[in-house]
């Protein structure tokens, strides 16, 4: 298929941590001037997908759907598992539209820039919620579909990277300080009309 070898772990560890150190680009560029200005807002969102790399390059999902699966085992409550992983699912859904619409209404318009990023971690982070609850109807839908070699929810993961790539370098930059240059350029040329 075309697109099998990007189903790869290693290829979306690498994704998160381009995108982690274009966040610590912005944070290092971005306009300290502009009104609402907030570079340590890039400093944190680097680190959170810098750790969602290294849950991504652990399978840390996999590890904590395969304990949650044998207390299930262990505890009796298997068989009747689906109703459990539906209301966590829901749960996730709910506090991610909560968080979303929170967001929207609570981020002051000055910072209004920040509001992509902050939709899509969260949106990764809900995403990885619903991968460790492992529901066998999104499962069914997200890992077991296939476009052209990609499973859907791989497809997804890397739209979002994607999308939170683009944030990162929409960062408004820095002025290089043309006003200091023309003031200094002005100071030289009245030195030398005034040399005393």
């Amino acid at each position: 298929m075309i697109f099998d070898w990007a189903d790869s772990n290693e290829l979306r560890v690498f994704g998160y941590l381009c995108v982690a150190g274009l966040c610590f680009l912005g944070a290092r560029r971005e306009d300290r001037e502009a009104a609402g200005s907030w570079p340590p807002f890039w400093l944190l969102t680097g680190a959170l997908l810098v750790v969602m790399a290294i849950g991504r390059a652990g399978d840390i999902a996999d590890f904590v759907t395969d304990v949650l699966r044998e207390r299930a085992v262990a505890g009796g409550w298997y068989e009747s598992r689906r109703r459990v992983q539906g209301a966590v699912v829901g749960a996730v859904g709910l506090v991610w539209f909560v968080a979303v619409m929170a967001a929207c209404w609570r981020v002051p318009a000055r910072r209004r820039r920040y509001l992509p990023m902050i939709v899509i971690v969260l949106t990764l982070g809900a995403y990885a919620a619903i991968r460790v609850v492992s529901l066998h109807q999104i499962d069914a839908v997200l890992h077991r579909r296939q476009f052209a070699g990609m499973r859907y929810g791989t497809a997804m993961e890397y739209a979002l990277l994607v999308v939170a790539g683009a944030c990162a370098l929409w960062t408004p930059r820095r002025r290089d300080g043309p006003e200091v240059s023309e003031s200094s350029g002005r100071a030289r040329s009245a030195a030398r009309q005034d040399p005393q």
